[in-house]
């Protein structure tokens, strides 16, 4: 059963947040080529509080070209708690 919902949020919204809360931890990771997803939470927290993924090209000497990021919020779903 999923906790939260997620909605999409801007660069400037994420980066105050993890700014602000330095004790924000990866909650949960995962990586495959081309692309990465984190998701942030607090230590003993049912869910994350928000998530991030970046995807990429491969270029032709193997470096990242064409970064691209998301980012959203986790909102709790009411019914779920």
């Amino acid at each position: 059963m999923r906790y939260y919902r997620t909605v999409e949020t801007s660069a400037k919204v994420w980066e105050v947040i993890r700014f602000q809360h330095p004790e924000l931890r990866p909650f949960v990771t995962a990586s495959f080529e081309g692309s990465m997803f984190t998701g942030y939470g607090f230590d003993g927290a049912n869910f994350p509080i928000m998530e991030a993924r970046t995807t990429w090209d491969i270029g032709p000497e193997h470096q990242r070209i064409n970064e691209r990021n998301h980012y959203w919020l986790c909102v709790p779903i009411k019914e779920a708690l």
